[in-house]
This record gives structure tokens, sequence and C-alpha cells, in this order.
């Protein structure tokens, strides 16, 4: 049994110290640019809140809710959490100062997984902002402080993260100088500058402006998405949880996908499927095998169903999948694993009532999952959260 932790993952690194049981029961690999992945019990996870989930089902399953509304809540706000990049960090921040008014955690009365992924997802935000700035959102940071606390200084530690000093206080404003100080300063300034008024000053160099550094802007459509065609599909020689598929997709030879859905989908049930590929992930290797890669599926929100999103009737390898409203956006090449692009968008990637796949913008408005004007669907998964 073993965790791969993705070296940028604070909230896995969190978890796992803050549940020993865990960390001294699993294999512990650090892992550049790729997704945090756990195989435990023959089940295969990747991602920090599928890896979460596992590992809390498996160690402590009271911190994923006991009851299915706690669960869903949970999934909810770790998903929330998650959205990188300022102005989502400080949406997300101002959304649980809200929620924080009359409540000690995120969700029903004890710590739970929605605190402790949160927590680290939001950290380097909170370091980030001034004393006036944490007491604007004070039972944010009320709340953060509470976590914080929760934790033993071991757990922080293990998992790299530093206390942040919080004062719940409103910030002491500077206080003006009096007049006569600001007079008495004045001369003696005055009378300095006349002093050296005949000593030659070196010329000080004129800096030149740098220019700003341009704001990356994550959008949708920077995601390669198309259609492919799984035309054959084996169980992974090394992991009973992984198939390996050769999907085609309209290039000069068909794609190796490795995916975790051993569990979930009979092998019978993944020959000569219509489905959709992310295909500007980083290839990444799985037990020995590349992944160039990724299919597309829909998890229920108690995590017992795992379907494929389907393409619309009659498309075909290669179509491109797009979301409303970035019909024109064009895909990166291959996604940088520090920008953070698939991590920022994946969030918000959910079915709605209709089964139809899409993407909720921070505005909670939702854009459908299309090709040539047809939305994507699964068999039953409603609103559930797609990775």
């Amino acid at each position: 049994m073993s965790v791969s932790v993705s070296t940028n993952d604070l909230a896995l690194k969190l978890l796992l110290a803050a549940v020993p049981e865990a960390a001294k029961a699993l294999s512990v690999d650090s892992v550049a640019d790729q997704l945090s992945q756990l195989d435990l019990d023959g089940q295969h996870a990747e991602g920090t809140n599928a890896v979460a989930h596992l590992l809390a089902a498996k160690y402590n399953s009271e911190l994923a809710g006991t009851t299915d509304a706690e669960q869903a809540e949970v999934s909810q706000w770790m998903t929330m959490s998650a959205r990188h990049g300022p102005v989502e960090r400080q949406t997300f921040a101002q959304t649980l100062n809200t929620h924080l008014a009359q409540r000690t955690f995120l969700v029903g009365n004890r710590l739970s997984l929605a605190d402790l992924v949160a927590f680290a997802n939001v950290h380097p935000y909170m370091t980030s902002l001034t004393a006036q700035k944490r007491f604007a959102v004070n039972n944010f940071s009320r709340w953060f402080d509470l976590i914080q606390h929760s934790l033993s200084a071991d757990a922080l530690a293990k998992a790299g993260i530093q206390l942040v000093e919080i004062d719940l206080n409103a910030p002491v404003q500077a206080k003006k100088q009096a007049p006569s100080a600001a007079k008495d300063k004045k001369d003696a300034s005055a009378a300095k500058d006349k002093k050296d008024a005949g000593e030659p000053k070196a010329a000080k160099k004129e800096k030149k402006p740098q220019p700003a550094a341009k704001e990356l802007v994550i959008v949708p459509s920077m995601i390669d998405l198309r259609v492919g065609h799984i035309v054959d599909v084996e169980k992974h020689p090394d992991a009973d949880s992984l198939y390996v598929e050769k999907i085609e997709v309209n290039e000069d030879e068909p794609r190796t996908v490795v995916s975790g859905l051993v569990r979930f989908i009979p092998i019978e049930q993944m020959k000569n499927r219509d489905v959709v590929l992310v295909c500007n992930l980083k290839p990444a290797s799985m037990r020995g095998v590349k992944s160039f890669a990724m299919v597309l599926c829909a998890t229920s929100t108690d995590g017992e169903t795992v379907e494929f999103v389907e393409p619309p009737k009659g498309s075909k390898p290669g179509d491109r999948v797009y979301f409303e409203g970035f019909e024109d956006g064009t895909p990166e090449e291959q996604l940088k694993p520090k920008q953070k692009i698939f991590e920022t968008i994946q969030p918000g990637l959910f079915t709605n009532d209709g089964r139809e796949a899409g993407w909720y913008n921070a505005d909670k408005k939702f854009h459908k999952l299309l090709v040539g004007g047809n939305v994507c669907t699964t068999a039953t998964v409603v609103n559930g959260s797609l990775k």
C-alpha cells in the first residue's frame, strides 16, 4: 500500500501528519509535477480530494462526515478551497467569513476533512495578508487560528506548515505626528540641507522601470479535451486497481492511458467506449506504465459510483470538446504543473441535475461541456464531481 504525494500538496502532507496511523501503514513517496495518488485495499485514487477521502474511509471515517448531508458538504468545501489565484482565494476567504459567523467548524460541530484541506490550501494566502486585512475577515481568521492550534506542532512541522500569528483584535492605527514635532523635524532637515549645499553629491543612477509581470488568467479552454475511443484495455500488470487502455484520438497511433477504474467499471464495459480525454496533462508514470492522457469521469456524491463522461452520439475520435462560452479559446500545448491550470479548473467541474457535464465558474454559472454544440452527459451521476 503506497501513497505518492505531490511536492506542493500541503493538504495531503498535513492529513498524513494529522492521522499518524495512515503514515505508519503506508509507503509514502514524494513526486514532482504529478497529481498525488494512492493505492489502498485494491482501490486507486488520484488528486488531493480523492486521496483524502480514501484515507479517511480507511483510518478515520468521521473526518469525512457522519451523514450523507455532511459528507456532501465536506466534499463541497474541499472542492471550493482548491481554487487557486489571488481573486479566487479572496472570494473563498469572504465566503468562509460569512459561513463561519455562527459556526466553529466548516461542517457540523467537529474537525473534518473540509477544515484540514481548506486550512492547508489557504495557508499561503493567510500568510500574505496584513493585520488589517485579516481583521476584515475576522471569522475566517478566527477559524484559521483554531485549526492551526487544533493540530500538534509536530504535525504542522511534518507538513512544512508554520504557525501564523493571528491577532483578532482591531489593529492599532499609527498616530499622526504632532504639528510641533513635525515642524522641528522639518527645520532640522532644512538646516542639514543648507549645511550640505556646498558639498558635491554623487549623481544617482536612474533606475529603469521594470515591466510588470503579466498575470496568468486561467480559463477552461486552456485544457485540451478531445473525444477518444477505447480500442483495447487490459489490467495493469503491477496494480490490481488500474486499467491500461489504448485510446484512439485521430493521431498517428492510439494513446496509452492508465485509469484507476477497476473497482467501478467492469473490463467488458470499458471496451469500444467513446470517452472524453484530457490530452495536455504532463505524461505520468503509474506503476511503471506511462500514461499520456486522462479519461474524464464523474463521481457520485457518496463516492460509490464512477462513470464515464460520454460524448454525444455521432462524435468521432479527435473531435474537440469545449465548454459553452469558451468556444474560441486555444488549449495549451502542454499544461505546466507549476501554473496549476487543471487544478484551478477541476474543482468547478460537475454534472448538474440533468446529468449534463460542465464547469461552474466563481459566480456559479454553469458552462456545459459540448461537442459540436451538443452536450456531454453521464449515465446516472447527478451533481457529481468530474476528474
